[in-house]
């Protein structure tokens, strides 16, 4: 039995619809970008590798709110769609890196500070056990293992601070743990940055 061949109407049909699917996917990624442009800060504005109209744009529409920052960030994606995306889309990609990056750090400083509470609360309930005190002579192995990963860290003060929180359960400490635990993370850091003798 002989095949049906199919006409040249159908084919012309099939790749009008190709193309217009493919034009509703770039269009619809290109809003998406111009939503995460509309997201950023300005001084990731500044950075972001655009010409002056599409900064300014993008800085005007800070200030606003529903409908009108809805066509602003449709207005934004027309600017994309005749200057392009690609250097943008390398942009927005390092950026999303150094926030996971930072959003890691974060944790790791934050699952530090649990231990050493944890650690602290529990040395504290032992020594009221055997009716005595906790004091600044207590030993912790996290701060230990603290100090170990960021030898900037002050170990007497996180001492303090432990035991601070540990007695009175206020957040400020527990806040100024943290604190303590990411200064001493953007010393090294910087230290680590910085060029040696040899590359000055």
């Amino acid at each position: 039995m002989a095949t049906k061949k199919s006409s040249s109407k159908d084919t012309d049909q099939q790749e009008i619809y190709v193309s217009r699917s493919e034009k509703k996917r770039l269009a619809k990624n290109i809003e998406e970008i111009a939503k995460e442009l509309v997201a950023l800060s300005p001084a990731h504005i500044k950075k972001l590798p655009a010409d002056d109209l599409l900064k300014a744009e993008l800085s005007a529409s800070r200030d606003l709110k529903g409908g009108a920052l809805k066509r602003q960030t449709k207005f934004i994606a027309g600017l994309l769609r005749e200057s392009g995306t690609e250097e943008i889309l390398a942009f927005l990609t390092e950026r999303k890196g150094s926030q996971l990056k930072q959003a890691g750090e974060f944790h790791e400083l934050e699952r530090l500070r649990e231990d050493i509470i944890s650690e602290v609360i529990q040395a504290r309930e032992e020594a009221q056990r055997n009716q005595e005190h906790l004091t600044e002579s207590w030993v912790s192995e996290t701060i230990a293992v603290a100090c170990r990963r960021f030898p900037a860290l002050d170990s007497n003060a996180m001492h303090k601070s432990a035991l601070r929180y540990a007695a009175t359960r206020k957040p400020v400490h527990r806040r100024e743990m943290f604190r303590q635990l990411h200064a001493a993370m953007e010393r090294q850091q910087f230290a680590e940055s910085a060029p040696s003798p040899e590359e000055a």
